[in-house]
């Protein structure tokens, strides 16, 4: 993903301590509650609980806190355009309601490795943000038949070992071929789009099964757990069962 998470916090703010601001760094800004205005020269937006603005580097912002609020900032550093330069708006909000948790768990822990913690969370939330976005291209999927039985086919096999250059052959593609007209109906290759699949069935199954690490390793297509604990580790920065303990410790206090 080529990305890194520099500085993660969550602020109070009655106002912003430089309400026309120039980004010197990526930061994206998630409301937890509260709202605020930003207007980056395409108008005024508001910005409420659940939902984030990107205040990308080089770009001025003139923003003004509208109702007390809670943010998270997330300091970091990308080799792509993640989020953009305006508002943000998941259409999971479960998904994304239950990551703030996780996140404010990490917080009142404050544990040695909570920036790991830290770490694993935001890059759930540029994942989640990543498969929406792919969502959003029905339409243009819905264009290219190809592609779209070809994701049909990958979802359908996603527990089984998939070799992505014989299904570009069986489309009569090269791989090439195959890889730019994907990432042009779903905004990311087919790699990355197996890969974001993979983890989503995995963190659900981790968070809504008591299946063994082994067995949940052989529903998402890996041959054996030890590859399947590294994939996730590369992914979250945690192991299968360090995310399924997290999972359960915010289980327990919300009881």
């Amino acid at each position: 993903m080529g990305m890194t998470l520099l500085v993660s916090k969550l602020v109070q703010r009655s106002s912003f301590q430089k309400e026309n601001y120039l980004g010197e760094d990526d930061i994206f800004a998630l409301v937890v509650s509260g709202c605020f205005q930003f207007d980056n020269g395409s108008g005024v937006q508001t910005v409420g609980p659940l939902e984030g603005v990107n205040f990308q580097r080089g770009i001025r912002y003139h923003r003004q806190i509208t109702q007390e609020a809670q943010i998270y900032l997330f300091r970091y550093r990308s080799q792509e355009d993640i989020f953009g330069s305006g508002k943000v708006v998941f259409q999971d909000t479960e998904r994304i309601r239950s990551t703030l948790q996780l996140l404010q768990l990490c917080d009142s822990l404050a544990q040695q490795d909570d920036f790991v913690c830290k770490q694993a969370l935001f890059t759930d939330i540029v994942t989640q943000l990543r498969l929406e976005k792919a969502a959003q291209y029905q339409t243009l999927l819905n264009t290219d038949s190809m592609i779209l039985s070809a994701i049909s086919y990958i979802r359908d096999n996603l527990h089984r070992k998939l070799n992505l250059e014989e299904l570009a052959q069986q489309h009569f593609l090269s791989y090439i071929q195959f890889s730019r007209r994907f990432k042009n109906a779903t905004g990311t290759n087919p790699q990355e789009y197996v890969a974001g699949l993979r983890l989503k069935k995995a963190k659900q199954l981790l968070a809504e099964t008591d299946l063994s690490i082994q067995k949940i390793s052989e529903n998402c297509g890996f041959s054996n757990a030890y590859y399947f604990s590294n994939f996730f580790r590369k992914h979250c920065q945690l192991s299968p069962s360090q995310f399924r303990t997290l999972l359960t410790t915010v289980e327990e206090g919300e009881t």
